[in-house]
């Protein structure tokens, strides 16, 4: 008879990061009231040259999931201009250790080094050709920027502070939306959670 080998597992266990100041309960407190009660719009999904993917890409959108979030949501909202323009909200919270300040950093290399036209398809499979516009405005706090196709033009923000971001983008047939104004509510909006007991 064949004895038996007796394995003890003796791995330290590791306690889960803490995520706070927001938790990740409160993760769709982020959207704005006029996203919160809407589904996902028409999202970008590929875009190439991955170099751009930042820039453009909605689905998994990379200035988010890049950070490894702890819980994520979106929402999708049409704005009442006169043309409309449509408005995508991809919201995360992240682990208390989150660098806010490195993600915005990080955010702004990767729209500066997006110099080349690069094109986009949507989940309905409608391809985009875009040239990348005004890049790296902002705050401390935020990364502002835009792309135009030849009937379609976005005009995008990201927004990261305590252990949040929210990434806005607007889109339509017509640039110019204030995404600086929507910029400046996200960052409230997130302040406001952070300063809050849960």
């Amino acid at each position: 008879m064949s004895g038996c080998a007796r394995i003890i597992d003796t791995a330290t266990p590791h306690p889960a990061p803490r995520v706070g100041p927001i938790l990740a309960d409160q993760v769709g407190d982020l959207l704005s009231k006029r996203a919160q009660d809407d589904k996902d719009g028409n999202r970008f999904v590929t875009v190439v040259p991955d170099s751009c993917a930042g820039a453009a890409r909605e689905k998994d959108a990379p200035f988010i999931v890049d950070h490894h979030p702890e819980a994520t949501d979106g929402g999708h909202w049409v704005a009442a201009e006169a043309q409309p323009v449509y408005v995508e909200e991809i919201v995360a919270v992240y682990a208390a250790d989150f660098d806010a300040r490195s993600a915005i950093t990080g955010a702004r290399s990767a729209l500066e080094a997006c110099r080349t036209p690069f094109t986009v398809t949507d989940m309905k499979g409608r391809e985009y050709h875009f040239s990348m516009g005004v890049a790296g405005r902002g705050s401390p706090h935020s990364v502002i920027w835009s792309f135009r196709a030849a009937d379609w033009a976005c005009d995008n923000a990201f927004v990261a502070a305590h252990n949040a971001a929210i990434e806005i983008t607007t889109c339509g047939s017509v640039g110019g939306y204030d995404v600086s104004a929507l910029a400046r509510d996200a960052l409230t909006l997130i302040d406001s959670l952070a300063n809050t007991k849960a």
